[in-house]
């Protein structure tokens, strides 16, 4: 089951991109995307994950390909919009 959101990210996207690559570094993962677009991978205590985005203006167009079974579409959702975001309100 994959998971489709967008997140509003009106900040600039060379800090997006810098964010995403220093999380998924965090978790092990992998990252290759630019200001654009781009995929990434990573592993969490129960289970790995992977999925790629992409961006037009202000939107950032997000999809998990793969998740563990254990966590909700709804949850990923919450965590990516709160890493994103912290600091920035």
């Amino acid at each position: 089951m994959s998971c489709q959101f967008t997140i509003h990210y009106p900040q600039p996207k060379e800090l997006l991109v810098a964010q995403l690559e220093d999380a998924m570094r965090k978790t092990n993962g992998e990252f290759n995307g630019d200001a654009l677009g781009g995929v990434f991978s990573g592993n969490t205590p129960v289970g790995g994950f992977s999925g790629s985005y992409s961006i037009d203006g202000d939107m950032i167009f997000v999809t998990i390909d793969k998740k563990p079974w254990l966590v909700s579409c709804g949850r990923i959702e919450d965590e990516i919009n709160n890493y994103l975001n912290q600091g920035t309100a």
